[in-house]
């Protein structure tokens, strides 16, 4: 056996490149890194954000979390069919407990290479791995652990927050008018417009999309827009007790809003993409940290201010992407929802790109405008998308 051959055969290993073809094994073989690390080697330390994957071909390493807590992974262990840790910022010190050998393989990569459905599997499956019991395990991973459940089970439930669920309801049902004038209500609560497009794309033709949510009003029609939005307020919103619930969805909301209007203005003033895209992705930019808020719901009592602030930041992206997976969000729009998420994210053309609008908008609107400290941004000139657009500067942006 040749040795790019023994190396495919290794890649078969790991959950899900067992179901990827030949030819795009070999592409992973040749752009991987195969690498080999003393006893006491660190693969990777906490807080590691280079986007790659660690997939354990030979030897022991061992995994320790911030809060201490440890796990030893061998190379014939069930856990070693997964990445060690795939989630940016890293939340595990991965280290060699004997020479080991293990292959390094860029997330992009094998998110082009693989099915989104089956992506969503490996960005997940760690959680499973990584915790001994949930018992033991912190606030974030019982989070995204349940999260994870609920959609293999399919029945997520991501909440509303009641003020906006209420009076969005409220309109809906007494506008008998268009679905364009549906719609724009609609828009004013992003947790009923993601649910807006889930039903609507599920009704779709196999293989076509559901760009917007005027499209997904008249596929649905209105007397089911009406029937969803009631079901949204009285079985899927909230307006918890806590204070650090009520903030948290109050900021999500505003934060959701905030980001699409800018977004569609930036949009419009620029002579970019489509408008009415750019405002969509702008609103649905945090469905991520909206699911992780829904859930938190049933931990009010045991989380902190910080540990809530901590797992969003941490886990936001993936959660949302996983989510837009799960429920057939078409391609175009939740990749663009998940790249907004990052502040240094290069599409690679000198023409920006819908991606940079939203990215720009967030900006804007987060971090300058309401002076929100929770996700800090590098200095501006740094982040591509404002570079690539001449807004690099404080003034350019609020004008």
């Amino acid at each position: 056996m040749s040795t790019t051959e023994k190396s495919v055969e290794e890649l078969r290993r790991f959950n899900p490149l067992s179901d990827l073809s030949y030819d795009k094994l070999l592409e992973i073989v040749d752009q991987a890194e195969w690498l080999h690390a003393k006893k006491r080697s660190v693969l990777m330390d906490l807080g590691d954000t280079e986007e790659f994957s660690l997939f354990l071909i030979k030897g022991n390493v061992l995994m320790e979390a911030a809060d201490g807590r440890q796990r030893v992974i061998k190379h014939t262990d069930a856990a070693a069919s997964s990445p060690l840790s795939r989630l940016r910022p890293s939340r595990y010190r991965v280290s060699a407990l004997t020479p080991v050998s293990y292959v390094k393989i860029s997330n992009a990569l094998l998110e082009e290479l693989t099915d989104p459905d089956d992506a969503s599997e490996m960005i997940s499956s760690h959680y499973l791995v990584e915790e001994t019991s949930e018992e033991n395990a912190d606030f974030s991973a019982q989070m995204v652990a349940h999260i994870y459940e609920d959609l293999q089970k399919h029945k997520l439930m991501i909440l509303s927050w009641h003020p906006v669920s209420l009076s969005v309801s409220r309109q809906i049902m007494e506008t008998s008018g268009t679905a364009a004038s549906i719609g724009k209500w609609v828009m004013l609560d992003p947790v009923l417009s993601l649910k807006l497009l889930k039903m609507a794309q599920f009704q779709h033709r196999p293989g076509g999309a559901v760009p917007n949510i005027i499209s997904a009003t008249s596929q649905i029609g209105p007397k089911k827009t009406r029937k969803l939005a009631f079901m949204n307020l009285f079985r899927e919103s909230r307006d918890p007790r806590a204070l650090i619930l009520q903030e948290a969805f109050s900021h999500a909301w505003e934060r959701s809003i905030c980001v699409a209007a800018v977004a569609k203005r930036l949009a419009e003033d620029l002579n970019l993409e489509d408008p009415g895209e750019a405002e969509l992705a702008g609103l649905l930019h945090n469905v991520g940290e909206i699911t992780i808020i829904s859930y938190a719901y049933n931990f009010y009592r045991e989380i902190s201010p910080q540990e809530l602030q901590e797992c969003t930041l941490m886990f936001s992206k993936e959660t949302g992407r996983m989510v837009l997976s799960h429920w057939n969000i078409f391609h175009s729009l939740a990749q663009h929802i998940c790249d907004s998420t990052e502040w240094l994210y290069d599409h690679g053309s000198n023409s920006p790109s819908l991606v940079d609008i939203i990215v720009i908008a967030a900006r804007a609107c987060v971090q300058i405008s309401r002076k929100d400290k929770s996700n800090p941004a590098p200095p501006l000139p740094q982040i591509p998308a404002l570079k690539k657009l001449r807004l690099d500067t404080p003034n350019s942006i609020l004008v």
